[in-house]
């Protein structure tokens, strides 16, 4: 392999992985562009997909070539000897007439790394987290057809992933993409009346199965629990009439939301206590969202009765919650955390009083970041009527 070819499958997953990002900050509205085909952020995830292929398509085959035989490189190769001592090799030309290769200083010289399936798993884990993304995407517009994504993991990625994640023992690090990604389509098919609730549910309960079983993870928690305020969301989001036509019994709805979100607080809960928990500060900004979540079920039009019993209550663990983050965000000197537990936090004091007067007083501080938290906070369901009247939304 020459080191244009290196450099090929070097830029082509950094490319995808600057266009997934962008796409990612776009769709989440934490960045704007004005050309309107530039941020179409599915067409940058299906953009950074291709990247993603070629660079895998380019791996495989120097991998294969180096599995052939190894010895087939005609340009200049480096070795390392017994000590570590970087040399370099001239490798003779098959062709009797070829142009002689010019001298080089001895001090300059391109280390080409080889193609490992170390890399590859790479390449396949950076497809599976975009098209988890994609799913996301999907799923909050509520258009287009997911069974394309189905299709492309199936046929490119699946039996691939099998045989390199058991090449390179990466299994469990696979296992939570996978799971992750199972849960959106999940979650996107839903959203497009593809799916019915017993079906998602079931699909949800699936996903991370295997990784409850096993030893407490941190990370498989907050991504377990982080599926379960989703699949929620989901059901608050849809209309009436339609998630009593995809039960038999439309009461069961408020009891099922309800058991998710609570599940979704008890693993954030433990995640937060392991030790080798990461992201505290994010980790209790999502325990006050469930909380959030689970006060929405007792308004209308769901009353579910628990809910509407324990409202106060409810708004009390939020706002403590949403405390504890932006207290643990300063110590840690994550800004963007700290500003978003400071801002629901004020937010929950002002829905429990009463009073817009507190909620005025901190827009006062970050009046752009303060009214996008909100339109955020209704948009994810964490705010109801009652509040938008309230904040006159």
């Amino acid at each position: 392999m020459d080191s244009s070819d290196f450099r090929t499958r070097s830029i082509l997953p950094i490319t995808g992985q600057v266009l997934t990002s962008l796409g990612e900050l776009i769709s989440e509205g934490r960045y704007r562009l004005h050309d309107a085909v530039s941020a179409d952020p599915l067409r940058l995830f299906q953009e950074a997909l291709e990247f993603f292929q070629r660079c895998l398509g380019l791996q495989e085959l120097q991998l294969s070539q180096a599995d052939l035989d190894p010895s087939t490189s005609r340009s200049r190769s480096m070795e390392v000897d017994e000590r570590g001592t970087v040399t370099t090799k001239k490798v003779e030309s098959d062709y009797p007439h070829a142009v002689p290769e010019p001298s080089y200083d001895d001090n300059w010289a391109t280390i080409v790394e080889p193609v490992t399936n170390q890399a590859i798993m790479d390449t396949l884990l950076a497809q599976v987290e975009t098209l988890t993304s994609i799913c996301g995407l999907l799923s909050t517009q509520g258009i287009g057809d997911p069974n394309w994504i189905h299709e492309y993991y199936r046929d490119c990625l699946h039996n691939k992933l099998l045989r390199v994640e058991a090449d390179t023992g990466r299994h469990y690090e696979a296992a939570l993409a996978k799971a992750k990604y199972r849960c959106a389509v999940a979650d996107a098919n839903f959203n497009t009346t593809m799916l019915d609730v017993p079906t998602y549910e079931s699909e949800l309960t699936g996903a991370y199965k295997d990784l409850s079983d096993s030893n407490p993870d941190p990370q498989a928690l907050c991504d377990s629990a982080d599926a379960e305020i989703v699949f929620a969301a989901s059901l608050l989001r849809a209309s009436t009439q339609v998630m009593e036509s995809m039960l038999d019994d439309g009461a069961k709805l408020n009891i099922i939301r309800w058991k998710h979100l609570t599940k979704a607080l008890d693993n954030l809960t433990i995640a937060g206590r392991l030790p080798t928990a990461e992201n505290l500060p994010r980790i209790h900004l999502r325990r006050g969202d469930c909380e959030l979540l689970r006060r929405r079920l007792g308004a209308a039009p769901w009353s579910y009765d628990i809910a509407a019993k324990s409202a106060s209550t409810l708004l009390k663990n939020a706002e403590i919650f949403y405390r504890v983050a932006a207290r643990l965000a300063k110590a840690e000197n994550a800004v963007d955390e700290e500003m978003e537990a400071s801002i629901k936090e004020t937010i929950v004091i002002a829905a429990s009083a009463g009073d817009l007067n507190i909620f005025r007083e901190r827009m006062e501080l970050d009046r752009i970041r303060a009214q996008e938290l909100t339109d955020e906070m209704r948009e994810d369901g964490l705010l109801g009527e009652e509040d938008t009247r309230l904040f006159a939304l």
